[in-house]
């Protein structure tokens, strides 16, 4: 359903003010014809001075549309949160990363698996001795299943020569 701009205005009451607080807003829509008001979710879009209000969800004629309308929101919210932690998995995960050679390749691999990005994963592994790469090396093929997740990553780019991850 396209989005409109006939009949909207966003709705500035001060009981909502708690409820909707920053970027999105409830936006008000009359329906002429059955003379009633529905709502929806809106955020204010500013070009230059002019502020236009834009409806991002459908209109909503009860309280129960309305929290699916949220719920699907906040789902594409958490979604973008989980493909931005491979942009900052670098920052956010190094402290987490802390691999040491007193630890066995189960651990190591443990804290490893855990990396969502495949170049950030490629790095701590290459980073490691070559001693416990190998051991890692041999822990994942033989202890680990190599056809799903991070096993499966490994097991096609480990190269058994060079003990690295190409």
């Amino acid at each position: 359903m396209p989005l409109g701009f006939a009949d909207q205005k966003m709705v500035d009451r001060r009981s909502f003010s708690d409820i909707m607080t920053g970027i999105f807003k409830i936006v008000e829509h009359r329906n002429r014809k059955q003379e009633k008001k529905d709502i929806g979710i809106g955020i204010d879009l500013r070009i230059g001075d002019q502020e236009i209000p834009c409806r991002v969800t459908k209109i909503c004629e009860s309280y129960e549309e309305l929290a699916v309308e949220v719920n699907a929101i906040q789902n594409d919210l958490e979604l973008i949160l989980k493909k931005a932690k491979g942009f900052f998995g670098s920052t956010v995960l190094e402290e987490a990363l802390e691999v040491t050679s007193e630890m066995s390749p189960e651990e190591i691999w443990s804290i490893l698996s855990q990396i969502d990005s495949e170049e950030l994963f490629t790095e701590h592994f290459n980073g490691l001795e070559e001693t416990k790469r190998k051991e890692v090396a041999e822990y994942v093929l033989t202890k680990c299943n190599i056809f799903t997740g991070k096993g499966s990553f490994f097991s096609r780019c480990y190269n058994n020569s060079s003990g690295f991850i190409d």
